[in-house]
């Protein structure tokens, strides 16, 4: 998503499908540069107002509850 950058951060978005009710897990790569989310709470501010959009691959409905977000672990290269 990101090509070329040498550092992101993986955030994890956690919703539930609001027709069948199966959970999914999205990962979201944001760079690290100046004015990008950091922690779980800017993240959470910056989906006010850049949304990541949902789609269900069980029933594909596109309306999704937001359950939660999460940091990914990061791996230490080399």
């Amino acid at each position: 998503m990101f090509e070329g950058t040498a550092s992101t951060m993986v955030f994890l978005v956690h919703c539930q499908c609001a027709n069948c009710q199966r959970s999914s897990t999205k990962r979201v790569p944001i760079p690290r540069v100046e004015g990008a989310p950091s922690t779980v709470d800017e993240f959470i501010e910056a989906l006010e107002h850049n949304p990541v959009p949902f789609m269900c691959r069980h029933c594909e409905s596109l309306i999704g509850e937001l359950v939660g977000v999460t940091l990914e672990r990061e791996l230490e290269e080399g």
